[in-house]
């Protein structure tokens, strides 16, 4: 393929298909937020949410498209990439990228990436759908945007993409300057997460049943929308757990949360890619905890810098006990987190990225 100077500033639509405010929209977001060389523009094809509230505070001004019918959306959004002259449309979400694909084929000058921020590896009927999708409709993109390895791989063998189309660009944050001191006393275990099937929570909470019989003086701190219609909270009361957990619901900030925790547990089941709440938890310092699945591993280096349980490893609460009880192993561990985080996973390195891949989409040098 041949290149060409770059004209300029890249302009770019960020397009999410919710306006939840999830680990995509708050990565993706952030990211958008500190650029400089590309501009972004974003928006989603769900009405005003949780997302849109957050983005209008960062002195943003989103579009969006879910307050309109169908019809009336596809016109609306063919006219503003045609109006605004974006040079990409960056798609998060199979519904918005679905559409997508083939709106601009009557918009040839704009190139479409596809973010792919989970890996659609099970039989799920989103998974499979996926795939089909990809599969057959994937000449419509002209490149994907994953946030881990795993991820790269389930798009390659799986779905038939070209590795060379492919780009692997971990979530980046920016480093607090408070961090965790394992303050004496109460010990406090947080997890930041939408409760769902795909997290956890239910299994979670039969290991938490055991840890506070082996160490009473702890609290669990969940944080996230609650998708599961309070069943979590049902069994929290069912288990006679209700003085050791404190469900928070969602919050746009949580920031005290995370100068509080001593530990940061992720339970999910399957369909990760970089959780954004991991790498938060390494910037306050704090140890991980997670399963041993899909892009987790790129992450935690289980015995350095948290902890990795297999799936229905019955004892894997003793090895959370066993960390939880020394401040000096949650002191060495959280460091050798916040280090990574400097070296490897900063939010100038995903901005550096994205526009070295939508250059390349481009065709520019």
């Amino acid at each position: 393929m041949k290149t060409k100077q770059s004209s300029g500033v890249s302009n770019v639509l960020l397009l999410f298909s919710s306006s939840q405010f999830g680990g995509a929209e708050k990565s993706l977001s952030r990211m958008a937020f500190s650029s400089t060389n590309v501009k972004y523009t974003l928006s989603t094809l769900d009405s005003d949410g949780p997302w849109c509230e957050w983005v209008i505070s960062k002195g943003f001004k989103p579009l969006v498209y879910g307050d309109y019918n169908f019809i009336s959306l596809v016109r609306k959004l063919y006219k503003d990439i045609k109006r605004l002259d974006f040079d990409v449309v960056y798609v998060c979400g199979l519904r918005a990228s679905f559409l997508l694909r083939f709106l601009l084929i009557f918009l040839p000058k704009t190139k479409l990436i596809h973010g792919v921020r989970w890996n659609p590896n099970t039989n799920t009927l989103l998974d499979k759908s996926f795939r089909m999708v990809e599969r057959y409709f994937s000449w419509l993109v002209d490149g994907w945007i994953v946030n881990s390895k795993i991820i790269q791989h389930t798009l390659i063998s799986r779905c038939g993409i070209k590795n060379s189309k492919i780009h692997v660009i971990y979530n980046g944050i920016t480093l607090p300057s408070n961090i965790n001191s394992f303050p004496e006393g109460e010990i406090e275990v947080l997890t930041v997460a939408n409760l769902n099937k795909r997290k956890g929570y239910l299994e979670y909470l039969i290991i938490i049943s055991k840890i506070v019989e082996l160490l009473p003086n702890i609290k669990f701190v969940f944080v996230g929308r609650d998708e599961m219609d309070g069943e979590v909270q049902k069994k929290i009361t069912q288990y006679g757990l209700e003085n050791y957990i404190s469900y928070k619901g969602f919050q746009s900030d949580v920031t005290d949360c995370f100068e509080r925790a001593s530990l940061f547990v992720l339970p999910s089941l399957w369909g990760e890619g970089c959780p954004t709440s991991i790498l938060e938890a390494f910037s306050y310092s704090i140890p991980v905890v997670a399963y041993n699945i899909d892009g987790i591993p790129e992450l935690v280096k289980s015995g350095d810098d948290g902890l990795l349980l297999e799936l229905g490893d019955d004892n894997g609460y003793k090895k959370i006990v066993e960390i939880l009880k020394s401040n000096e192993i949650l002191s060495i561990m959280g460091e050798r987190g916040r280090d990574k985080i400097k070296n490897n996973f900063t939010i100038d390195s995903c901005v550096r990225n994205h526009k070295t891949f939508i250059n390349k989409v481009l065709g520019y040098n």
